[in-house]
């Protein structure tokens, strides 16, 4: 299953965040200065979500945390309302119905982005036409 295809009904009936992120932070060292501090937004059906900001500024950790592959020193995220952490016992990355692109090597580059994204729904979604492909 596709992260497009979980997600797909939920953003036809839906207004409930998708994702919540609530004072998110992360120390890698207990004395260290935080990776992140205090990061709280929200993700409704329909909206997209870009993270932009110079090298070194925390937005591949935000990503990994809220896939689960790094927790937070502090804070909550939910998915679709589900407490993934924050309560004590955090949701695996396996179980979190998430997906993550990694920067490196990850696309092809004689691709343009929309490309790489059709790809993978090509390969993934089957009996898709093109209309529905570049649609989403």
């Amino acid at each position: 299953m596709t992260v497009a295809s979980y997600f797909w009904p939920l953003l036809q009936t839906s207004s409930a965040p998708l994702l919540q992120l609530e004072k998110i932070s992360k120390r890698f060292a207990v004395q260290a200065l935080p990776a992140l501090e205090d990061i709280s937004l929200q993700l409704l059906p329909g909206e997209i979500l870009g993270l932009l900001g110079p090298s070194g500024c925390g937005k591949t950790t935000l990503l990994r945390i809220i896939a689960g592959f790094e927790m937070p020193s502090q804070g909550q995220i939910r998915l679709q309302g589900q407490l993934m952490t924050g309560g004590g016992c955090p949701v695996p990355p396996e179980q979190r119905n998430t997906g993550m692109v990694f920067q490196d090597y990850a696309l092809f580059p004689h691709l343009s982005v929309a490309e790489n994204i059709a790809f993978g729904l090509k390969q993934k979604i089957p009996r898709q036409d093109q209309a529905t492909i570049q649609e989403r």
